[in-house]
């Protein structure tokens, strides 16, 4: 006789069938969007813990501290397409959110790709640039919402 160890489990049997009367996409869109604001929130996180490089100084009353700060006053302040400034900031931040994305599990990037993909009918089986490209924008958004009073020059 073969007992099982809590370490050896099998595979669950799922007996569960489509109900027509739930929207199983929206508990999807649902999931996805918080876990999305999750990955933008680490990438935040880290983008505080790096140092400010001082290329704005002088613009604000006070130092900006961190490249986030930076990135906040950019973003805010700067036309989004200011040739090798744009550059920089957007080579650090691609590469903060492509490793976190990377660092998702399989399966659930599959779901957050079903959830951010445009055309629902060619859904990938995961896709790392759109997951990428909506933790870009919910940053910018951030950045746009992050008050900089105490940074103002008075």
């Amino acid at each position: 006789m073969v007992s099982l160890t809590p370490y050896n489990t099998s595979a669950p049997i799922l007996m569960g069938y489509p109900d027509p009367c739930v929207d199983y996409f929206a508990v999807l869109r649902d999931y996805s969007s918080k876990r999305l604001e999750g990955l933008a929130r680490r990438v935040i996180y880290s983008s505080q813990r790096i140092p400010a490089t001082g290329i704005f100084e002088g613009e604000t009353g006070r130092p900006l501290r961190t490249f986030w700060d930076e990135f906040c006053f950019y973003i805010q302040k700067y036309d989004n397409d200011c040739g090798l400034l744009s550059y920089g900031f957007d080579a650090t931040l691609d590469g903060m959110i492509t490793s976190i994305v990377e660092d998702i599990s399989n399966e659930e990037a599959v779901l957050i790709s079903c959830a951010v993909c445009e055309y629902q009918e060619h859904m990938p089986a995961r896709d790392d640039k759109e997951i990428c490209d909506v933790v870009r924008t919910v940053l910018n958004e951030a950045a746009g919402w992050r008050s900089l009073e105490k940074f103002e020059l008075y």
